[in-house]
């Protein structure tokens, strides 16, 4: 489950050194920066309630990143439970559909309408937890945005141009 940063100030230099000794460096390479930096400054002497505290995932974004991503990260929005909430319902409404609808003509149309009802606000808040997290799956290949960021956003606007036209259509066919 996606959790909030820790507060590498509250640590003590001990468990600094062990963190920094089990980090996983590519996965978390922002909190590695973290990490190196409170242990310097306490190495300079500068008090543990004076340095960074835990700093928002934006101070590890380079300089040269995009203004999406610098926006995106600064969201305190936990994308993992509403991607885990949103499924849920999901499955929850699509099985209630498929089974409490009368099955008559348009039967298949309400079911297909409910699921992409769903699918569409998924595929939305994915995108926004794959910016946060720097990457990506697509057709079950793991893309990072530091490796291959061409790969990174063209997966981005794929999925969330999906999204916003499926929204689109299904607002338009409704109303319409």
């Amino acid at each position: 489950m996606f959790t909030s940063e820790p507060n590498y100030s509250q640590y003590t230099h001990e468990e600094l050194l062990d963190v920094l000794e089990h980090i996983d460096r590519d996965k978390y390479h922002h909190r590695y920066q973290i990490v190196l930096k409170e242990i310097d400054n306490r190495n300079k002497g500068i008090s543990p309630k004076t340095s960074s505290k835990c700093k928002s995932p934006i101070s590890s974004v380079k300089n040269d990143d995009n203004v999406v991503i610098k926006a995106i990260t600064n969201l305190r929005l936990n994308t993992s439970r509403l991607l885990k909430t949103i499924f849920l319902l999901g499955c929850i409404f699509i099985f209630l559909a498929f089974v409490f609808t009368p099955q008559s003509d348009g039967f298949g149309d309400f079911v297909a309408f409910i699921v992409f009802l769903f699918l569409s606000p998924f595929l939305l808040v994915y995108c926004i937890h794959a910016v946060k997290t720097g990457e990506i799956e697509i057709k079950a290949i793991t893309v990072r945005r530091s490796e291959s960021p061409g790969c990174f956003w063209l997966g981005i606007v794929t999925y969330a141009t999906f999204s916003i036209f499926v929204l689109f259509t299904l607002i338009w066919n409704t109303y319409t």
